[in-house]
């Protein structure tokens, strides 16, 4: 279990080089709790920040629909989750003297509400929290935010933050969003394949595990899996969900893009002035999108588009070797009779030397308005809420949401670490699942047509951006 110990002390410091190499335990800053123990000194207390009185004031968050899993809970049930929620909070209120008010949106994406209370200058939240969609990154060019360097008392290198937040969606040196344990539910929606170990083991196929180790885990191996997938069970000479052996499927809309950032695809890089550089009209953009078509045959594996949920029931009805999942599946399938498997996506090749799992864009990312008249205290009060949950919550999250304890081999456990700490952000507006199923569905590499027609609108997006973040 130190193992596992070790290895979450790296999810949140999530240094790319590290990951590449596989990692020693030597390169590790700090050890976090493990959850075979009930008391760890981790080395991070609020004892260590500065004293605050806030006065019994209010300090607000404003966080859309189902963004509060792991910021509100009122009382105390004897729920794990909850309870450490609760604790967290009270300690919080109790320490700086004041008051929490936690707000949850009624819609998914409040992006208007958000705009509308900055606008006004309500001063009421002192964060907002919201999905990494179209429009936050809009609204972080039109100014509403203010950038996390401002904040006093606050380290976003530390590990209770995700540093690969900072490294993937914000230039010029400049943090607009942020993600962490202040709200584990961030980590939820991280895509990784789940494969069924009793099918493996049927057609004499290794489990994946010691490649992922190896880092020698590639496309073209999970190609040459996938390829031994279908069989016509129900014997009509056509696929279908209903009766036959699938090879990969999943949800297009979150697949496709995981698949492009499993293979280390990524629209917008920083250049080494850290401002952003498109990145999408290269030699490895066509490689990823022929590999692409090669994974995606029609036959063995395709892309579904239009009906959500038949890879979830065909998988769960055990005719389906490998299917894309949120890591929170794991807790799902683990009393599956045939037993699930969990690995990360794949990379194009061995050269590419890390793996890279997509957070999606409906990851509940944290912004701080400009209308936040409280900025000097902010930044405090983020970091001990982040450390307090750093401490006491993310072990019950680790056990609980996604269940660890459960988990059929300690070789799952690994995977789990290894997804999370490969977390990886796009920014979007550039490309996305539609397009690479418009790829899939012209059956052929139709990526330099596409691109010719959407490049004067995308140079004008990153002369945006560029405006913005060189200011």
């Amino acid at each position: 279990m130190k193992k596992i110990a070790l290895l979450l002390a790296l999810i949140l410091m999530l240094t790319p080089v590290l990951v590449a190499c596989g990692g020693s335990e030597d390169d590790t800053k700090k050890e976090a709790p493990s959850i075979s123990e009930e008391v760890v000194d981790t080395g991070f207390s609020l004892d260590n920040l500065r004293e605050l009185d806030f006065g019994k004031q209010s300090f607000g968050i404003f966080a859309d629909k189902g963004g509060v899993t792991y910021l509100l809970s009122e009382e105390e049930t004897g729920d794990l989750v909850g309870d450490a929620v609760f604790q967290r909070n009270i300690a919080i209120e109790e320490k700086y003297n004041l008051e929490l008010n936690i707000v949850e949106a009624e819609v998914n994406q409040p992006c208007a509400e958000i705009r509308n209370f900055i606008m006004a200058d309500d001063k009421t939240y002192h964060m907002f929290i919201n999905v990494q969609h179209n429009a936050m990154p809009s609204m972080i060019l039109e100014g509403y935010f203010v950038d996390w360097n401002e904040l006093e008392d606050l380290d976003y290198e530390q590990p209770y933050w995700n540093s690969r937040v900072a490294r993937d969606i914000n230039f010029g040196g400049k943090v607009y969003t942020m993600g962490g344990d202040l709200n584990l539910k961030t980590y939820n929606n991280t895509n990784c394949i789940m494969f069924n170990k009793a099918l493996f083991d049927d057609l004499g196929i290794d489990y994946p595990y010691q490649d992922v180790y190896d880092y020698t885990w590639t496309i073209d191996k999970m190609i040459e899996i996938v390829k031994q997938g279908y069989a016509d069970l129900d014997g009509n000479t056509e696929w279908n969900y209903d009766g036959d052996r699938i090879g990969f499927n999943g949800w297009g809309w979150e697949m496709n893009t995981a698949v492009y950032i499993g293979m280390g695809g990524k629209p917008v890089i920083n250049d080494e002035d850290n401002m952003p550089v498109l990145n999408l009209n290269n030699e490895r953009t066509i490689k990823i999108i022929d590999k692409m078509l090669e994974l995606f045959d029609g036959t063995n594996a395709w892309s579904e588009m239009g009906k959500y949920g038949t890879h979830v029931s065909t998988f769960e009805a055990g005719r389906m070797l490998m299917k894309d999942a949120f890591i929170t599946g794991l807790s799902l399938n683990r009393d599956s009779e045939f037993g699930a498997g969990l690995v990360p996506y794949p990379m194009l090749d061995e050269e590419q030397g890390e793996y890279n799992s997509r957070a999606a864009n409906i990851a509940h990312l944290c912004y701080i308005p400009t209308t936040n008249n409280v900025l000097q205290d902010t930044g405090l009060i983020l970091e001990a809420m982040s450390i307090e949950s750093y401490n006491n919550l993310r072990p019950v999250y680790y056990d609980v949401t996604l269940n660890v304890k459960e988990a059929p081999d300690e070789e799952t456990i690994d995977m789990v670490d290894m997804v999370l700490a490969s977390s990886s952000y796009m920014y979007e507006g550039f490309i996305g699942a539609g397009d690479f199923d418009r790829f899939l569905k012209n059956k052929f590499n139709s990526f330099s047509s596409w691109y010719a027609g959407n490049e004067g609108a995308f140079k004008k997006k990153l002369n945006d951006m560029i405006e913005f973040y060189g200011a």
